[in-house]
């Protein structure tokens, strides 16, 4: 349970002398921009000019923020300083000014640089990663004052030695229990790996949150005064109130959870996300996962749809799995202008084809031209026309099957 708080790096008192005349590229990205994911190719190193960026590692399916950076720092150096790959994630924290030095410009850089202070430099950034790894691994996600709580409360119980349901419930007078403050110290210790001076600051948040007291009436030592029975629930009351989302700012949320975070319909929200309505950034996938299923499945199982029944049939890109003769007769009942509109619209070469062989050849040719002088479309305009031809071609494959 040794935890590790994210680390955020303050501007260096003399930033990293870049300038547009030295012939690096600039670059502008937003708040919430990926810079890169961890993994990718390392082609160039990045000096901040304006704004900030956080360094992230995905563990255990949470995203830790490790370090924030700031104007005059530099990031993105690979262990092996070039052509190695990336140890970590960038994202934007706000609007950012970056330089990019490219990995030509710092090879000739190293190469005027004396072989030791390279082997210095290789060092301080594989020793970089390595603490990276250690913040991404250790970090505790519930907040001190919480942990705390639970601990007293855990001590509490012990020294009192009432059952924890009956610690927790009840309506007479609260115990009070009072455990020698240094043998708080030295479960927190044991149990956590906190240093005394975490443990002192620690003890400190609870006493300015009246959560507990110190006192030392009978001269036998400091003991820490507080309710087992009410502790946890003040202190989760507090957090929740006062929540750490620093440490929570990059946290996984599950399809699921998120449709009913924004009280959207989940089948809705992965329309959305194929039809790229939100930013990339929102969406994060599992590499574990994706190499899980990749040794399993294969390629193909990314690249086949899934065959849907006419049931199913919701978008215009289920009609590829419609029978021709059902789209002919559906796609022959269409408006041809408003058929082309929908058309020019479609990102899947094959359905196009696939519908405009539903037209005799003198029809085809007059949608085709109509495709060719196209300018803009109303969306609104073609989502209806497709929902319509949705519902055509559904309405004709049900009523061919047998009930």
């Amino acid at each position: 349970m040794n935890t590790a708080t994210p680390a955020r790096a303050s501007s260096p008192s003399s930033p990293m002398p870049v300038g547009p005349d030295e012939g690096f590229t600039q670059q502008r990205f937003y708040s919430g921009d990926v810079l890169y994911t961890e993994g990718m190719p390392a082609h160039h190193l990045y000096v901040i000019k304006e704004g900030s960026v956080d360094l992230y590692m995905v563990r255990e399916e949470k995203r830790v923020v490790v370090e924030t950076l700031g104007p005059g720092q530099c990031f993105g150096v690979p262990a092996q300083l070039v052509n190695g790959r990336r140890g970590n994630n960038a994202a934007a924290r706000s609007y950012c000014e970056l330089y990019l030095v490219g990995h030509d410009t710092l090879e000739s850089e190293l190469a005027e640089t004396p072989k030791f202070t390279r082997g210095l430099l290789r060092s301080l950034v594989e020793r970089l990663e390595v603490a990276h790894e250690l913040i991404a691994t250790r970090v505790n996600y519930q907040p001190d004052i919480l942990v705390y709580a639970q601990l007293l409360q855990l001590l509490g119980m012990a020294e009192t030695g009432r059952p924890k349901n009956d610690v927790r419930g009840g309506s007479g007078p609260a115990v009070l229990a009072s455990p020698l403050l240094t043998d708080v110290f030295t479960q927190a210790r044991g149990l956590l790996g906190h240093s005394d001076v975490h443990i002192r600051n620690s003890i400190g948040k609870l006493l300015r949150l009246h959560l507990i007291r110190v006192d030392d009436e009978n001269g036998s030592g400091k003991r820490v005064i507080f309710s087992p029975k009410d502790i946890v629930h003040q202190a989760r009351r507090i957090t929740e109130d006062h929540a750490d989302t620093e440490k929570m700012s990059y946290e996984y949320v599950s399809v699921d959870e998120f449709a009913a975070m924004v009280d959207v319909d989940r089948s809705l929200l992965l329309k959305k996300l194929a039809g790229s309505e939100f930013s990339e950034d929102i969406f994060t996938f599992r590499k574990s996962e994706v190499v899980r299923l990749l040794n399993d499945k294969g390629k193909k199982f990314f690249a086949d749809r899934k065959i849907k029944t006419p049931e199913q049939f919701t978008d215009v890109d289920d009609l590829v799995f419609a029978d021709q003769k059902s789209l002919f007769d559906a796609v022959g009942r269409c408006d041809l202008y408003d058929l082309a509109k929908l058309l020019c619209s479609l990102e899947d070469e094959a359905l196009r084809q696939k519908l405009l062989a539903c037209l005799a050849r003198s029809k085809r040719e007059e949608v085709q031209q109509d495709m060719a002088s196209m300018g803009a479309v109303d969306p609104m305009e073609v989502l209806q026309t497709g929902r319509t031809l949705v519902a055509a071609v559904r309405e004709k494959m049900l009523g061919k099957m047998p009930g």
